[in-house]
């Protein structure tokens, strides 16, 4: 059953509030005098807590910093078109040319406020009289103080580059109009907060997923010291690891043999993941669910069992709170369950890198949209969806936002595949810990497979060496999370952003011109009738049946992306497409095969210039000349790196490689301005300032 704590901690904004001056933080503060009163007993300080939640159900989380501010990757992508590259919107944000808006404004002060509110917490529970007693429900609570506080730290660090950093109250006499504190210091003291912490937790057996519990504050542990351990964006626009040692930077920990040892330098702090991995794994090991789409099922109607796959996950109520199956999710336009288009896609490359045969694909992937109850239409090469929660799968109706559905903050398999990365990392090759980490993932992904050991044993087995086997992370973490929203901040640590940027652009490009039979002369990219089709085992279109409303595709789930079919062979060549127009009634039936476009939709090829619309002459044979021309979505969705180098589409973007991706989002004008000169947006590789 589903708490409502997050809920009622909407209801209770404001109850201990009062305002505050127009400062660098712009937060409503308490006066701290009062703090051990009102966090005096669990009760009052659950109530306190729970107002720290409350700021996940802010638009400024739910369907911002959550959900549609974490692409364009390889991924998680929201495709915009040149006119769009420019904007002072979320598409701004998408194709990595942010520009200052109201929301990155309320985005800032909202996470700054939770922050706040922690804080308050921290010291009112801390210096209360039931904490001092030792009562075990305050101890769980200044836990959740300091994971949530940690957690929002994480976040501002991957939006924000270095922020001000506080770990005590605003007061009327400390308003914290603090400069940039280096992220690294900052991961350092939260770790520490968590290590101290853990231990007084309570198990998800005893409070459940939707509240911060101690199995999440070791799993959270590990990935905050992978991230310290990453890369990260410097002040001078430079992507480096940490390589500062002092105290500041240093932690005090138990490894896992139990013994008392520090971590300073970026490398520790892989070891410093390796251990709280390790220790969640002996204390609280859990077998994965054989069913990889039941645990999002589960979030869409209630919320995952204690000891599943989710440590924790954001518990939403219907009609009160979450976006998730509004602007996130499988598209539904209209329905008795309420409507939702997402802002998120997914890459076709992504779709397309799926073995056939792993069940997460179907459970990821979906090339189809709800138009209305019992009716359905394919959707294109650039709008595949995430298919891990649909509010048609809702119980109860909902209105078109706060459908209830909860979200993953921290799964399982996420710890078991940084232990993975950790063991490779500190031992320059993967180790049989390594090893059977990534396998326990991979069996479950492919648990019914006709070629499991294939796919899982005679997969691992291949990876003999670290560089190998990282690649190997770097995959299984985008198969596994997909659709989570996660993706955007690994690509930051593991400094693979620009990498990947090129490589889903050279993917989509290459596989089009191969079918399309494209050659390139010049700048140009010409028809050749004669130019052979390599086979690539990817769709160069996708082809269905229409029954009963539904999309049914030829080639099923699972081969739908690796099946190509010749379109000069019947019954292909006949295929027709589908409008959404044309689909008058819901339930219906058309007859013959349909179509949609997939990777043929990546270039137009047409006899005519698209801007004169003058014919290009015909060639030598007589024939019309027909010239490709570079869908726009391909060279404007990244433009914040691709500005300048990619402008037709077929330039050499190898170079781009070696370039910082601009991810940093600039601090808001308007915060700068009330710091009096403490805050700026200098450096960073922040494009607009």
């Amino acid at each position: 059953m589903k708490k409502k704590f997050i809920y009622i901690a909407t209801l209770i904004c404001g109850l201990f509030l009062t305002s505050s001056c127009d400062d660098m933080l712009d937060t409503d503060s308490l006066s701290t005098d009062g703090l051990s009163y009102v966090c005096s007993n669990p009760t009052d300080a659950r109530k306190m807590v729970s107002h720290v939640y409350s700021y996940f159900c802010e638009d400024t989380y739910s369907s911002r910093m959550g959900t549609n501010w974490m692409q364009n990757t390889d991924v998680e992508v929201g495709f915009v078109n040149k006119a769009q590259r420019e904007n002072t919107d979320r598409r701004g944000v998408w194709c990595l040319n942010m520009k200052y808006f109201s929301d990155i404004l309320n985005c800032w002060d909202n996470t700054y406020k939770a922050i706040d509110f922690a804080n308050q917490c921290i010291k009112g529970i801390a210096e209360s009289e039931r904490y001092a007693e030792g009562d075990k429900d305050m101890k769980q609570l200044l836990g959740e103080a300091y994971c949530l506080r940690a957690y929002w730290y994480w976040m501002l660090c991957n939006f924000w580059g270095d922020v001000p950093f506080a770990t005590t109250p605003s007061t009327k006499d400390d308003m914290h109009n603090d400069p940039r504190t280096d992220k690294n210091i900052i991961y350092t003291h939260c770790i520490q907060d968590l290590i101290n912490i853990e231990e007084d937790m309570q198990w998800s057996s005893e409070i459940g997923v939707e509240y911060m519990n101690r199995e999440f504050a070791l799993g959270f542990i590990a990935k905050l010291a992978m991230f310290r351990a990453g890369y990260s964006m410097q002040a001078d626009g430079t992507m480096a690891r940490c390589n500062e040692t002092g105290e500041e930077y240093t932690v005090t920990y138990k490894d896992e043999n139990g013994n008392e040892t520090t971590a300073s330098s970026a490398d520790d702090y892989y070891k410093v993941a390796r251990a709280y991995a390790l220790k969640l794994i002996k204390l609280k090991d859990r077998a994965l669910n054989p069913n990889f789409k039941e645990i999002f099922d589960n979030q869409i109607n209630g919320c995952n069992p204690a000891t599943g796959d989710v440590l924790f996950e954001l518990g939403y109520v219907s009609n009160s709170g979450g976006d998730i199956g509004w602007c996130h999710g499988l598209s539904v336009v209209n329905s008795s369950k309420g409507s939702g288009t997402t802002y998120t896609n997914l890459t076709p490359s992504y779709a397309c890198s799926f073995a056939p045969t792993d069940q997460r694909l179907a459970a990821t992937c979906a090339n189809f949209r709800w138009l209305y109850d019992n009716k359905q239409n394919a959707v294109d090469g650039f709008s595949v969806q995430p298919a891990k929660w649909c509010r048609m799968d809702l119980v109860t109706a909902t209105e078109s936002k706060g459908t209830g559905i909860n979200w993953p903050i921290l799964r399982y398999s996420d710890v078991l595949l940084l232990l993975a990365e950790a063991e490779n990392e500190i031992n320059n090759a993967p180790t049989q810990t390594a090893k059977d980490m990534l396998k326990r993932v991979r069996e479950r992904a492919f648990i019914n497979a006709s070629d499991k050991a294939v796919q899982v044993d005679g997969y691992i087995n291949a990876l003999e060496d670290h560089d190998t086997f990282k690649q190997a992370i770097i995959n299984e973490r985008a198969w596994e999370f997909g659709g989570e929203n996660i993706r955007k901040f690994d690509l930051i640590r593991w400094n693979y952003y620009s990498d990947a940027i090129v490589n889903t652009i050279e993917w989509m490009r290459n596989i089009a011109i191969n079918y399309l039979q494209l050659k390139s002369e010049g700048d140009e990219l010409i028809y050749d009738k004669n130019k052979p089709v390599e086979p690539q085992n990817i769709a160069d279109r996708l082809y269905f049946k229409y029954q009963a409303g539904k999309v049914v595709y030829e080639a099923g789930n699972s081969n739908l992306y690796t099946t190509y079919y010749d379109r000069s062979t019947s019954p292909y060549k006949e295929a027709e497409s589908l409008k959404d127009d044309d689909i008058k009634n819901a339930g219906a039936t058309y007859e013959g095969l349909k179509y949609i476009s997939f990777v043929d939709g990546f270039i137009s090829v047409n006899e005519k210039d698209p801007e004169t619309n003058q014919a290009y002459g015909k060639d030598e044979a007589g024939d019309p000349i027909k010239k490709g021309v570079i869908n726009e979505r391909i060279t404007s969705s990244w433009y914040g790196l691709t500005e300048g180098v990619l402008v037709i589409g077929t330039e050499d973007i190898s170079n781009l490689r070696t370039k910082v991706t601009p991810y940093v989002f600039p601090i808001p004008s308007d915060r700068i301005m009330s710091s009096g000169g403490v805050l700026s947006n200098d450096g960073y590789a922040i494009r607009n300032k």
